[in-house]
């Protein structure tokens, strides 16, 4: 019986570079918060950005939620990060990618809902 990782196997079970893991995430943290439109003295609040994912739930809680919500809201990031650099394979690291990209645009919405609203 022939074993995958002798013979070559798919490219998708592959080790991946931490290279290959670290430019594509921090081009997506700066795109996602470029994508906000901060303006110019906007990016003073850059570093609030993870609580546009409580905007998404509830805008309340971005706002008032205190010290809970804000750790709360690096703490995904951080639980997050630590998944996908220990993601050994191409396939588990673009799975976490791709829940990168999904927490991204939850909270671009949240952002731009807090800092335009209706």
């Amino acid at each position: 019986m022939n074993d995958s990782t002798k013979t070559g196997g798919a490219s998708s079970s592959m080790p991946i570079r931490a290279r290959y893991k670290i430019i594509p995430y921090v081009a997506a943290w700066v795109a996602a918060l470029f994508a906000v439109e901060f303006n110019f003295g906007g990016w003073t609040l850059a570093w609030m950005f993870p609580l546009g994912l409580a905007a998404v739930i509830n805008r309340h809680w971005a706002n008032d939620g205190g010290w809970g919500v804000f750790a709360a809201s690096y703490g995904i990031y951080l639980v997050h990060a630590y998944f996908y650099f220990c993601s050994r394979t191409t396939r588990s690291a673009l799975f976490w990618f791709a829940i990168l990209i999904i927490l991204f645009v939850g909270n671009v919405a949240g952002c731009r809902e807090m800092i335009h609203p209706h």
